[in-house]
Formats: structure tokens, C-alpha cells, sequence
């Protein structure tokens, strides 16, 4: 049987794109109940796509993102401009445990449900708020995409060849850090609430911040000893030397040789053992002062092999070679298919539907098979009909006039 951990908790999710939907869906992967609440009209999110191949797929029950951010979720459509729709969250927050929002800072001030307003009225109520650079400071307002997170955060300046413009890392995962900080912010608010404080909490996440804290590394050793990382292509550019990627027969693989012990090993690889007790080669420091020369050698090897090969001899000896695979080879990969990671949902929308499944187990145990995420105001009925008591034509009235 799987575990449903939070299964007592109660989440209102009025968060949107990718950092509050994931941090919320964490949750509701671990048993809360979450509600997510959108404009009538429908979240951002749900036009991002990817969309399935053709033509008439491009609307917004079809979009792959918000497919898998919002699995496990009830939904509901509530116009916040609309008085008697802020009545309506109310009701969603009477007897909540959290509240999770992404808008910018002020905005539900200017609602009428700024946190503490809304913590004076539900004592036990925790909010967690993820926004660009968090509720104070002078860039509070600023606006913020991946690509200011990357560079703000630091990660933008290390990457590419050294004598070229820095480049962006791909994707976002700034936001899905910065989610995963909500997540772990909202479950300490339930833990303070029920371990003394008896009142709810103000959680606080700043995106910025969620990605400067990944960099520790570099920053203590900017502080330590005045390092800075600088752009080395293939290369790790701080530290010892063999951590690279090198071009191999079929693809390309990460090594990662640092220990002597390690560099031992990778002599005995390349057939070249001669080479530990080379005076070039013989310390960590050795090494790096003749890096290209090693190197040179190092990459002719690898060019004749193939990735899986190089990677089981590697593990013989201890030494961490990885090949870097294509989406494609992630999702065929022996180990995550021993584990069941990746599992099929039945979308009513979009069909079958293989989806990452959630990293976290209990005893071994995995949570429940995950549900596809709501249609539009899909628990309009459910929520506001039979939990908060409006009658259909109440509900078929305020559709009528965009309150839902």
C-alpha cells in the first residue's frame, strides 16, 4: 500500500507557471489535498506547451507542463478581481493549513488578503510566498525570467569556452529549486505550528536566492581563498583537474578523476600505468599544471571507446565515468526502470501519458499512483457546491459573470 504522509493537510494553491505549482505538487505527491485555484480564464501555465503533433492541439487542457505540475490536484476557477470571488477563497481558507502564491509582491495586498490580514482571521493558516528576489529589498519589484536568475545567481558567468561570451545553462532549473525550497519552507511552517507555536507561519522564498544557494562551492571558495571560477569549456576550472568531458566512439562522457588513488585507476584504463609514476602526473598539483598534456592523452582514449564500455570498466576501478545521455536514453535507462520512476498516467485529455514519477519514498514505499491534473474548474462542483454550500444555479450564475 502507499503512503499518503500528508493526508491531513489541506492546501490552497494560487500559484502559477513553474516554482509554486511544483513546490505544491510536491505536496500533493506526498498525500495533501491541494486545490488549485485559477482566473476563469485560465492559468498562464496552461499555454506553454509542449503540445501534442497537430494541428488543432494548441489549446490550453493540452499543454505537457502544466500536465505534470499539476497532477494530484483538485482545480477551481476564481476571479480575484471580484469581490464575491475573494469571499469564495476565504471559504477555501477557512480550516487550510497553507496557502502557497507566486505573485509579485504586494498583490494580494492589494486584494485586500495580504498575509498578515489573512493570518489574523485563519490563526492556523502558513503562507508560503515564492517571488523573484522575496518580499523586501529594493529589486522586490523587479522583473525576473530564467535567464536573469542564471546570471543573477551566478551560474551564467562559469559557462562556456574561455575566450567567448558566457552562456545560459538551459531550462529552469532555478525555478524548480526555488520550488523545491517552498515545499521544504511549507513543511517546516506545519512543523513549527504543531510543535509549539500553534500559529501559522510566513515562508518567504526568493528565486534569486534559491539559486545563489546552489553555487556553494564557488562562493566559499571566492571567500576562502579569493578563487573565482572562470570559464574553461570542457573543464572544471577550479580544483583538480580531471574533472572534464571528453568526446567518446559514440556520444560523450563526464570523468571525474581527482584522488591518486582514482588517477591509478585510470592509468590502468588507458593501458598507460607508466604514467602514475610519470613526475608530470604524480601529485594532484602535477596534474594540473600539465593538464593539456594529459589531457591529449586521456581524449585519444576515449575517442576509441564506447560510453557503456568506459563506464563499467570506470565502476571496476572506482573511478566515476558517466556517459551523458539524450532524453531519450534517461527514459530507457536500467535503473530507473528497476525502480518504476517513470510511471503512466491515464490523461483524459491527453491520453496515456508517461510522466517522472516522485524521487521521494517512505519504507520503501512510493505515494499513490499520480492523478491528471484538472480541467478547467474541473472541482467547481465538488468545492463550492457541496463543500461550501452554493446551490448549481448560484454556480451556474456566477460563471455567468466571471466570478468562476
Amino acid at each position: 500500500m502507499r503512503y499518503r504522509a500528508l493526508s491531513d493537510v489541506r492546501v490552497v494553491d494560487l500559484s502559477h507557471f513553474i516554482a509554486g505549482p511544483y513546490a505544491t505538487k510536491l505536496l500533493a505527491d506526498m498525500g495533501a489535498e491541494v486545490v488549485k485555484v485559477e482566473p476563469p480564464w485560465g492559468e498562464g501555465g496552461r499555454k506553454l506547451g509542449p503540445f501534442p503533433a497537430g494541428a488543432e492541439t494548441k489549446k490550453p487542457e493540452r499543454g505537457g507542463l502544466f500536465a505534470f505540475l499539476n497532477q494530484n490536484k483538485l482545480g477551481v476557477t476564481l476571479n480575484l478581481k471580484d469581490e464575491r470571488g475573494r469571499e469564495l477563497l476565504t471559504g477555501l481558507l477557512d480550516g487550510a493549513d497553507l496557502l502557497v502564491e507566486n505573485y509579485a509582491p504586494g498583490t494580494l495586498a492589494a486584494f485586500s488578503l495580504a498575509p498578515d490580514v489573512l493570518r489574523a482571521k485563519f490563526p492556523r493558516l502558513s503562507i508560503v510566498s515564492i517571488s523573484n528576489f522575496g518580499q523586501d529589498g529594493p529589486e522586490r519589484d523587479s522583473r525576473l525570467n530564467d535567464l536573469v536568475l542564471f546570471a543573477r545567481g551566478g551560474w551564467t558567468y562559469p559557462v562556456g569556452e574561455k575566450d567567448r561570451e558566457p552562456l545560459t545553462p538551459p531550462g529552469s532549473l532555478a525555478q524548480y529549486v526555488g520550488a523545491l525550497y517552498g515545499a521544504i519552507g511549507a513543511l517546516q511552517a506545519l512543523a513549527a505550528r504543531d510543535m509549539g507555536l500553534g500559529r501559522g507561519q510566513h515562508v518567504d522564498i526568493s528565486l534569486l536566492e534559491a539559486t545563489v544557494a546552489t553555487m556553494i562551492y564557488e562562493t566559499v571558495s571566492f571567500q576562502y581563498v579569493g578563487a573565482v571560477r572562470e570559464r574553461a569549456g570542457k573543464r572544471f576550472a577550479v580544483g583538480p583537474f580531471m574533472i572534464v568531458t571528453l568526446k567518446c566512439r559514440d556520444g560523450y562522457a563526464g570523468l571525474h578523476c581527482v584522488t591518486d588513488k582514482q588517477f591509478e585507476g585510470l592509468c590502468d584504463l588507458i593501458q598507460r600505468p607508466e604514467l602514475s609514476k610519470d613526475p608530470r602526473f604524480h601529485t594532484a598539483l602535477q596534474r594540473m599544471v600539465n593538464n593539456d598534456a594529459l589531457l591529449q592523452i586521456v581524449e585519444e582514449f576515449f575517442s576509441g571507446h564506447e560510453r557503456r564500455w568506459l563506464y563499467r570498466e570506470g565502476q571496476a576501478r572506482v573511478i566515476p565515468i558517466v556517459p551523458i545521455p539524450s532524453v531519450a536514453e534517461v527514459l530507457e535507462w536500467e535503473q530507473t526502470k528497476a525502480r518504476n520512476y517513470f510511471e503512466t498516467i491515464d490523461d483524459p485529455i491527453l491520453g496515456r501519458v508517461r510522466v517522472p514519477g516522485t524521487p521521494l519514498r517512505l519504507n520503501s514505499q512510493r505515494p499513490e499512483a499520480a492523478r491528471p491534473a484538472p480541467t478547467l474548474g474541473q472541482h467547481n462542483g465538488e468545492i463550492f457546491g457541496s463543500r461550501l454550500g452554493f446551490s448549481q444555479s448560484q454556480l451556474k450564475e456566477m460563471s455567468k459573470e466571471h466570478v468562476i
